[in-house]
């Protein structure tokens, strides 16, 4: 997936949206003049700022992504493994979301898991291709029901084209899709 990300090239302004402990954030930070990295937990943003070395060119914002509105445009817009976990009642609306934060011109990518059943580690529930929940099992015991909605890449380019999209998703032979676009 590295090797996709840099191919796309995000540079310019980047904004990367739900950026976890920072794994893909530290990839982004190599290409990007500026990246704003946005997430709702703040202790994630405290391991991402830590295997970042905190570079002057990122900068994090605590930000609930369903109700966070882009203050500016960005030239790239990411996430990864993220897409799957909004509920289907809000695909329409992060995606505006996404759209209000690109500039003319600007373009998104994303990576996310593809439905296989030997993905699952031992501490997920997988409940089938068509489930949009499923369970998860932390270290400590305690269990949560997530949303979890695998895509294929010809289903959510259309989706994505009747929003105003212009895509392109590729699949790994058996794991991600990944891929990107801009607007139409």
């Amino acid at each position: 997936m590295r090797s996709a990300l840099d191919a796309f090239a995000p540079r310019g302004d980047v904004l990367e949206l739900a950026c976890g402990t920072g794994l893909w954030s530290q990839h982004l930070a190599r290409h990007a003049d500026r990246l704003l990295a946005v997430d709702s937990s703040q202790e994630v943003i405290a391991i991402n700022r830590q295997r970042l070395g905190a570079p002057d060119h990122v900068v994090y914002q605590q930000a609930d992504i369903f109700s966070w509105d882009p203050d500016c445009r960005y030239d790239v817009v990411f996430f990864s493994f993220w897409l799957s976990h909004v509920p289907a009642d809000r695909f329409d609306a992060f995606w505006h979301t996404v759209r209000s934060a690109l500039r003319d011109g600007g373009r998104f990518f994303l990576i996310d898991s593809l439905y296989n059943p030997t993905t699952t580690a031992r501490n997920h529930v997988l409940r089938g291709r068509e489930a949009t929940v499923q369970g998860r099992r932390l270290n400590d015991g305690r269990t949560y029901q997530i949303v979890k909605i695998y895509y294929e890449p010809d289903d959510l380019a259309a989706r994505l084209h009747a929003l105003g999209f212009s895509c392109d998703f590729q699949r790994s032979p058996d794991y991600f899709i990944y891929g990107g676009g801009s607007l139409r």
